[in-house]
């Protein structure tokens, strides 16, 4: 059944995508008929799937050309690529379709092509903002996790410096977003666990943001319900009700924090995949049972209980080792020493994940000293 999230401005929340959800819906494609050289950037595994045939029907007639290079971080080299790609093709229209690395890729570069063009322009050293709309840009996620159909963010990776960077600005929400969760079907068990507790990681941090809402809170909650119980289906035994659900808990994952950021978690988490090469779904969920006991008491009675309903536990001991029994229970390492950190990693990480932006978000800020006592105790 297709569900239509449409733009908004209430409470505070802005979301200036229009979105498509249902299994099926990818047939949305099919009615694009006002673009004159439209651009296909896709993975590998999706262009050797039977949906990249299912694509190029309905897109049939239409003036399409295929970027055909494989990515694999969304860096500066990666993104300058494409953007030189779409200007020398003439693009005015373009379908990124993968995960979060792809969507980030081609939503920077679709954007940026009316702008300052290199994205080194806006991320290092207090950089420009973007002032330009970009070409026409549809977001079609093929995992159930990052959410970036719906946000206003990039994630830029620096593989020189091994620091993450971050654009942002309203002019990069995708102006349409198509879930079709079909297109997670054959995802992975590994990649669904990565991601799925990327969703789920973002949806608490969501919630106890400092710059929650009511319209966000509420897609956090319902994120929070979907995903943990019908994530561990996904991963063990995968069907189209469960991948269903988790694409939906995703997306709403995505509408929560496109208007509240990350918090602590994610904070951590960026020199732990800089670093060590830790993906990052395992890198930002390894912390949140650890980081659900530090803050939950921070929060007034309300907002606490509210959390501790949608996670379907009564104490806050309870949520955090019901997350750790999920994380175990779908394979993925809940200790940093089974991801192979050892504890002279530990002052690095403290040390470059302490980023004030996501930290001050939170609703408890561990000083320096605080955190390397809590991750030592996860080591």
């Amino acid at each position: 059944m297709q569900e239509v999230f449409n733009p908004l401005i209430k409470d505070n929340y802005k979301m200036l995508t229009l979105v498509y959800f249902g299994r099926g819906e990818l047939e949305k494609l099919g009615e694009i008929t006002d673009f004159k050289k439209i651009l296909i950037v896709a993975g590998k595994h999706f262009i050797e799937s039977a949906n990249y045939t299912r694509l190029l029907t309905l897109l049939k007639g239409k003036n399409i050309i295929v970027y055909d290079r494989e990515i694999h971080k969304s860096t500066p080299f990666e993104i300058n690529n494409l953007l030189a790609f779409i200007k020398n093709n003439k693009s005015d229209c373009v379908i990124g379709i993968g995960g979060g690395t792809i969507l980030d890729t081609t939503k920077a570069a679709s954007v940026l092509i009316n702008n300052s063009e290199k994205v080194e322009n806006y991320i290092f050293n207090d950089g420009k903002k973007i002032e330009n709309k970009g070409v026409f840009f549809i977001a079609v996620p093929t995992t159930a996790g990052t959410g970036s159909e719906v946000t206003p963010f990039v994630v830029v990776w620096d593989v020189l410096s091994k620091k993450k960077y971050s654009l942002t600005s309203d002019l990069l929400f995708p102006d349409i977003a198509i879930v079709d969760p079909s297109l997670t079907d054959e995802l992975p068990k590994k990649l669904t666990a990565e991601t799925g507790m990327d969703a789920l990681t973002q949806a608490i941090e969501a919630y106890w943001a400092k710059s929650n809402n009511p319209t966000s809170d509420n897609y956090s909650l319902q994120s929070i319900k979907i995903i943990l119980e019908f994530l561990p289906t996904a991963v063990n035994n995968s069907n189209s009700n469960s991948r269903d659900m988790m694409s939906k808990g995703a997306l709403l994952s995505g509408l929560a924090f496109s208007n509240t950021r990350t918090t602590i978690c994610h904070s951590i988490s960026y020199p732990i995949t800089a670093h060590f090469g830790v993906a990052h779904g395992q890198a930002v969920s390894i912390t949140l049972p650890l980081m659900i006991n530090y803050s939950f008491q921070s929060l007034d009675e309300n907002r606490r209980n509210n959390l501790l309903s949608a996670i379907g536990e009564k104490t806050i001991s309870e949520a955090a080792d019901k997350v750790t029994n999920v994380m175990k229970e779908i394979g993925l390492a809940v200790k940093l020493s089974e991801l192979g950190l050892k504890k002279e990693d530990v002052d690095l990480i403290v040390s470059e994940g302490f980023n004030p932006d996501r930290m001050n978000n939170a609703p408890r800020v561990p000083t320096k000293e605080e955190l390397k006592t809590l991750l030592l105790s996860i080591l």
